[in-house]
Parts: structure tokens; C-alpha cells; sequence
């Protein structure tokens, strides 16, 4: 018996040498007791003979609170994995090919970012958030992911979330698992250490009611007061002031919807929230943390200049807030030729060809200039240039779809402008029309493309059953856009939709101003799915 508590008026002659309190009895000593016994906070008892006991014998072994804590935490811990977005964390599998910047590019800003990261409290006016923005295509994503793993070897990374409406999870689209996401990285992970307790409880103490809370008590619950509470106890991290928090993509945070219906209020009209709301509501409640003197992380937030978020930096946040604007002061030229050069360098690596010959200065010079600062040209350009698999053999094509590197080459050096030159987006639109020409039949393509965002098909295993008619259909449509999306479809991200390298494309065949002639309206793919549906579910019938 251990920690064994006896009423001593009643214990045997034989056992007065027992101790009323913290008794440990020797393994294989037999004891007697006559009576009603009462024993407290026994994990274990061996060769114990009770005689005649006449009362009630209750055992409480020690640690029993604690192993119900066990297994409370347990469940607290599934309960939160289970409202959070894994592949928004920087380094998740989800994120594999997201870009980061090559070696020696964008070094300028990596710097001014990582400065204000490790030093930002030593500046005239200290600001607790920095916002780094520009316009679609700038490199904001690869930039920030770069950052996240920079801190993450240094040990100044807290959190991460990038959202992304257009590739990977749906978890990643809204602010529904935005909060339990930060909250389960900083249960000790690069958190203040001791944070994990406090975190699990606050799911625990309500069985999981907290999500259900609005976004600002979600933080309080899960975030700010476990932070606070391990911060101001002995165990306080003194370099939690140099860790971040790390944002992507808020632009591209929209609203929580399932059904079409749940965006309309009782009078069937008005939308009763917009995505803006959601996103200042984010906005407002890293505001409300970083307003917090005790608060310990600085906040990085990446983002397009949205009216709705350009407002709030420039009201609301305006005292915490240092903008940083990805502009020509950070040379985007310089580093673009340096990104051009390493992957054309590789190109002629794999083709033999010397890299004097080509593609040469003029042609480098012609590319630089028409990516007008905008890395996202760069990328889909040489993505273009390496080619894919898929794209139709150099005998199934007709003589203006080239197949080889420096007919694809020659093809974009070749296209000319039909805007205005100082249209940033004109030279990358031009792009896209040229990329989607070289498909072997771009009508069947842009359905295809259209298809691939009506929410109620959009999985690829649903796309594939609902629309394809004939076997190797899918490719034929969009293996030769293996430059602007991911056309190798792993079994597991079957049940997702398909994973565009940029939004800027989405934007780009959503509008007929910069789509041009193959611009097919959203009712109008609609309705060719309606017709596939058909056309498959007949063939289907027929061959059972």
C-alpha cells in the first residue's frame, strides 16, 4: 500500500507501526486489519488481508485526476486538429511547389523584411505590423514563403497561415480555421514554451463551443490569453519579441459558403456578408493582438491593395502599421534576369545547347521588359519554354504550334501588344492568349478551365467522372496548360480541385475585357457541365 490514510482508533495491534500518512509497504508483507478501512490515494496494494471488514473499503489512486487530464487533453488536441488547416502552414506538403525565391533574388526586400523582424524595435517609430503589398504578380507569396523559412531555421518563426482561393484545400479559402491553425502552432512551437496546456484547455473547458465563437473570442480563448499567461509567469520567452507571425494571401481570404443560399439574408436578396468583412474582421482582431503591450510576436501580412484593406492599414492600423510596397525601388528588373539566366542556364543543360548561343541578350533584354516587373510573367514564361509532357507531339500540330523550346521561344518574342503599353497586365494577358492558342482545340480547353470552379464539380475526381466523354480527354484539354496549372494528379489530391499556379489566370479568364475571344461566361459553363452530366450518365448506363 502507498500513501495509505488509516483511522488509527481502529487499526490492528499488529499494524501501530503503519504511519497514518505516505506509508509505503514493504513488497511481500502480509497486513491485517479488522474494521471498516478507508484508504486515499492508493495506486497499488500487495498481499493486503482485510479480515472482517464491517464498513465500506474505497480506494483513490493517486494521479487519477491526472490521467482523466490525459485524456481530456487528448481529446482536446482531436478536437482542434480537426478545425484547423494544415496545408496553410508555410512548410506543409500542400505548399511543396509553392515558389520561393531563387538564391540571390530579391534580396533588398528579404533584407528590409527581415530587419524589421530581428530589430523593428529599435526604429524611431516601432511598428508591430508590417504590410507588404504590390500588384498581382509581384512575387508577394514566394517572398513571404522565402521569410517563413528563413525564421524557421533561425527559430523567430511563430505561426503561418497562406491563404490561397484558388489552389490546395478549401480550408485555406476562409477565416473558419485561420485561429485553431495558430493556435495549434504555438503550443510550444516556436510559441511561448508552455502555451500547450493553456491552448488545449480553452478547447476542453467548453467541448469544443469555442469554435463556434466569433473570430475575436476564438483569438482571446486560443491565442492571446495563453500567450499573455505564460509570458507574464517565470517561465517567459525574453526573444518572443523577435518571432513573427506570418500572413499570406489575405486578399484572397473569402467568405464561408456551402450553399449558394447561405449568402443571401431572409429577404432573399442582399448578401448578408461579404469576403471584405471577413477580411477586415482578421484584420481587426491581429490589430486588437498587436495593440496588446504583453503581446509578444510581431505580425507580417502580405496582401493585393484592396480598397478594404488599403482602408484599414491606412485608418485603423495606421499607428502600428509599416507599409512596405513592392515597387521598382526593390530593382524587380535585376533579379528577374537573374531568374531568366538560371533557368535558361538549366534548359541548355538538358538540351545540349551552349548557353552563349542561346536564347542571347536580345531575346533575355525582350523577356525582362515585357515582364514589367512582374515575376509571375517570368515564371509562366519558362514554364512555357520547358514544355510539358502532355503537349501534343510536333506531327499532331499545325506549324503555329511550336513544340520545341526555341519554337515556343520564338512564338512569345513574336506575339504583339493590343494595348496600351503602360498596362502592367497587357504584356501577361497577351501570355495567357498565346499559352491557351497552342492547345489543340482551346474552345474544349476554356470549358474545361471554366469547369474546374463551379463548386459543385470543381474536385478532379468529380470533374473527370462528370465531364469527360472519352478516355484521355482531360489531357487533351489541359496537358498543354501544364504551365499554368498542375496537370500530374497524385491519388490523394483527387478530391481537390485543381491547383493553379497563379490567381492572376483566374482573374484573367473570368474577364472578357482582358480574355478576349475565348471568353465563355459562367452560365454558359454551367450549362455545357449540365450537357456532359448527361452525356456521361447515358454512356455509363449503356455499357452496364
Amino acid at each position: 500500500m502507498s500513501n495509505a490514510r488509516l483511522d488509527a482508533d481502529l487499526l490492528h495491534r499488529d499494524t501501530q507501526e503503519a504511519s497514518s500518512s505516505n506509508r509505503q509497504a514493504a513488497p511481500g508483507t502480509a497486513h491485517y486489519y479488522n474494521g471498516p478501512v478507508n484508504f486515499y490515494d492508493v495506486a497499488h496494494a500487495t498481499n493486503g488481508v482485510f479480515g472482517d471488514n464491517h464498513g465500506n473499503l474505497s480506494q483513490h489512486a493517486p494521479g487519477g485526476k491526472n490521467e482523466t487530464n490525459a485524456v481530456d487533453e487528448a481529446k482536446a488536441l482531436e478536437v482542434l486538429i480537426a478545425h484547423m488547416a494544415p496545408g496553410a502552414i508555410h512548410d506543409s506538403n500542400e505548399r511543396c511547389d509553392a515558389p520561393k525565391c531563387m538564391k540571390e533574388t530579391r534580396v533588398a526586400v528579404q533584407e528590409d523584411i527581415m530587419s524589421w523582424i530581428d530589430s523593428g524595435d529599435q526604429d524611431a517609430q516601432p511598428k508591430r505590423i508590417l504590410w507588404v503589398t504590390g500588384p498581382a504578380g509581384t512575387g508577394k507569396t514566394a517572398i513571404l514563403g522565402t521569410i517563413a523559412d528563413t525564421c524557421k531555421e533561425k527559430g523567430t518563426l511563430a505561426a503561418s497561415f497562406f491563404f490561397s482561393a484558388f489552389s490546395g484545400s478549401v480550408d485555406r479559402r476562409t477565416k473558419r480555421y485561420f485561429v485553431p491553425t495558430l493556435a495549434f502552432q504555438l503550443m510550444g512551437q516556436g510559441g511561448v514554451e508552455g502555451t500547450r496546456e493553456h491552448v488545449l484547455s480553452s478547447v476542453a473547458r467548453d467541448q469544443g463551443i469555442i469554435f463556434t465563437k466569433n473570430l475575436k473570442e476564438q483569438f482571446i480563448a486560443m491565442v492571446l490569453n495563453p500567450l499573455l499567461s505564460m509570458a507574464q509567469g517565470p517561465g517567459s520567452d525574453t526573444n518572443a519579441a523577435r518571432r513573427v507571425i506570418i500572413i499570406d494571401g489575405l486578399d484572397e481570404c473569402d467568405i464561408t459558403q456551402n450553399d449558394p443560399a447561405g449568402s443571401t439574408n431572409a429577404w432573399g436578396h442582399l448578401p448578408i456578408r461579404r469576403k471584405e468583412d471577413d477580411q477586415r474582421e482578421i484584420l481587426s482582431v491581429l490589430l486588437f493582438a498587436a495593440s496588446n503591450p504583453s503581446f509578444p510576436f510581431r505580425i507580417l501580412i502580405a496582401s493585393r491593395p484592396e480598397v478594404t484593406i488599403r482602408d484599414f492599414f491606412a485608418m485603423d492600423g495606421k499607428a502600428s502599421t509599416r507599409e512596405l510596397f513592392l515597387d521598382a525601388k526593390y530593382d524587380p528588373d535585376a533579379d528577374i534576369a537573374l531568374f531568366y539566366a538560371a533557368k535558361f542556364s538549366t534548359i541548355c543543360r538538358r538540351l545540349g545547347i551552349n548557353p552563349e548561343d542561346w536564347p542571347g541578350r536580345a531575346a533575355m533584354l525582350t523577356l525582362v521588359k515585357s515582364a514589367s516587373g512582374q515575376f509571375i510573367y517570368a515564371a509562366t514564361v519558362v514554364r512555357y519554354i520547358e514544355g510539358s509532357p502532355h503537349s501534343p507531339s510536333p506531327q499532331s500540330q499545325s506549324s503555329n504550334k511550336p513544340s520545341t523550346p526555341h519554337q515556343r521561344l520564338q512564338h512569345i518574342l513574336g506575339q504583339q501588344r493590343t494595348g496600351s503599353p503602360h498596362n502592367p497586365l497587357e504584356d501577361l494577358d497577351a501570355l495567357y492568349r498565346l499559352i491557351l492558342e497552342t492547345c489543340p482545340d482551346p474552345e474544349l480547353s476554356m470549358k474545361w478551365l471554366r469547369a474546374t470552379h463551379i463548386p459543385l464539380v470543381s474536385p478532379v475526381r468529380l470533374l473527370r467522372l462528370v465531364l469527360q466523354v472519352s478516355p484521355g480527354e482531360e489531357q487533351y484539354a489541359l496537358g498543354p496548360l501544364s504551365s499554368l496549372l498542375s496537370t500530374q494528379i497524385s491519388e490523394e489530391n483527387l478530391r481537390m480541385p485543381y491547383s493553379f499556379y497563379h490567381k492572376s489566370f483566374l482573374d484573367f479568364i473570368a474577364d472578357p475585357t482582358r480574355c478576349g475571344k475565348r471568353f465563355l461566361a459562367y452560365g454558359d459553363a454551367l450549362t455545357w457541365v449540365a450537357q456532359r452530366f448527361f452525356q456521361t450518365l447515358d454512356k455509363r448506363k449503356s455499357s452496364s
